[in-house]
């Protein structure tokens, strides 16, 4: 085989096996973040949630670190696979306590964002007690997964992604007039016949599901779902039928940038820092702008 077609045939793999489904993933699941963050801020009627304020991320990672730290997996021997599983199994408890409580007794927003709060300290202490007696390259995993990288999604993901998205698309677009209604208030919801606290557990239901996949295989990226329904805001308005897909649009954008960025500066750069180094400012901006009365003008 002449040197040249060698040297061909492995940029085209590099490409096809490596730099392209990297490149999907990120469009997919910075999408899926997008909307979920701009869901989560409708249902929980406040402009600082996020997909990961139920507690997912830390679920997710107390998931992953029992795995790694002391190979306890609910698929034995199942490697990579294994850890998404655990990953994935982790990070829906948050939201099987969220219906349990929401059966119960009557919640409200704030009740729910609290819940979330209470439930990601409980795990994140858990994590921290194996990250103590962790060994070194068991700890430098733990913490690479908790920044979030995309650097392991391959074409076995994309089919869960490509599915977690349609999911949460179809799912939010049916509910999309009552989250509208529900922005209101709840005593506006009801007088128009909207059931807010239905609407409200279905919906961060469908979002943590969705959010528990892209999570279980890129970790935990931050900032991207809590900046891009600002943007999105900013440029289509606050109706939900115009900010859903303008926030699918925008956090794909943002995180092949980030992505980008991230092999830009070092393939161990974990993109999960360059969002927080893009969403930080971006984040302080848009609380000025609250603080000053400028927010939704």
């Amino acid at each position: 085989m002449p040197l040249d077609s060698y040297y061909d045939r492995i940029r085209d793999e590099i490409i096809f096996k490596g730099t392209l489904p990297r490149a999907l993933g990120s469009l997919i699941i910075g999408a899926i973040l997008g909307v979920s963050g701009a869901v989560m801020q409708y249902c929980v009627r406040n402009p600082l949630a996020d997909p990961y304020t139920t507690g997912i991320s830390s679920a997710a990672l107390f998931g992953v670190t029992i795995s790694l730290a002391l190979g306890i997996m609910l698929i034995p021997g199942a490697g990579n696979i294994g850890l998404i599983v655990n990953a994935f199994v982790f990070a829906m408890i948050p939201c099987a306590i969220m219906i349990l409580i929401s059966v119960r007794r009557k919640t409200t927003p704030t009740m729910l964002i609290l819940i979330g709060i209470g439930v990601m300290y409980l795990f994140t202490a858990l994590t921290m007690v194996m990250k103590f007696n962790a060994e070194p390259e068991i700890l430098e995993q733990i913490i690479a997964w908790s920044i979030g990288s995309t650097s392991k999604v391959n074409w076995d993901a994309i089919p869960y992604l490509l599915f977690s998205l349609a999911v949460l698309l179809t799912g939010i677009a049916f509910y999309s007039s009552r989250l509208d209604v529900m922005s209101s208030g709840e005593n506006t919801a009801i007088s128009l016949g909207a059931d807010p606290k239905r609407t409200r557990l279905i919906c961060m239901v469908i979002v943590s599901a969705c959010t528990a996949i892209a999570v279980s295989f890129c970790g935990s990226i931050g900032f991207v779902g809590l900046i891009v329904p600002h943007i999105s805001r900013l440029l289509v308005g606050s109706k939900s039928r115009a900010l859903i897909p303008c926030s699918a649009a925008v956090g794909a954008l943002i995180l092949v940038i980030a992505d980008v960025l991230s092999r830009s500066f070092g393939a161990g750069l974990p993109v999960g820092a360059i969002t927080a180094v893009i969403g930080s400012p971006v984040f302080l901006y848009f609380l000025i702008k609250m603080k000053t009365g400028g927010w939704g003008r």
